[in-house]
C-alpha cells in the first residue's frame, strides 16, 4: 500500500515580504501612522552590530594620547 505525501512548498518570492511587525497608530499629527517592519528591524540590528564592532575595534586604539 502506497501513501502519498502532498507538501506545499511555498513561493520563493515570500521571503522579500514586508511584514509589519509592530504598529502604532496615532491620532495626533494628521492621523499618524508609525509601524516597524521586518526590513526595518533588520537595518537597526545591522546598524547596532556595525557600531559596536566599530567601537570595540576602536576604543583601545586613541589617536591622540591622553599625556
Amino acid at each position: 500500500m502506497t501513501t502519498f505525501l502532498y507538501i506545499t512548498i511555498p513561493s520563493p518570492l515570500e521571503q522579500f515580504e514586508i511584514n509589519s511587525i509592530l504598529s502604532l497608530n496615532a491620532p495626533i499629527l494628521a492621523n499618524l501612522n508609525l509601524s516597524l517592519t521586518n526590513i526595518g528591524l533588520y537595518l537597526i540590528i545591522g546598524t547596532l552590530t556595525v557600531l559596536t564592532l566599530n567601537i570595540l575595534a576602536t576604543s583601545f586604539n586613541k589617536v591622540v594620547s591622553n599625556r
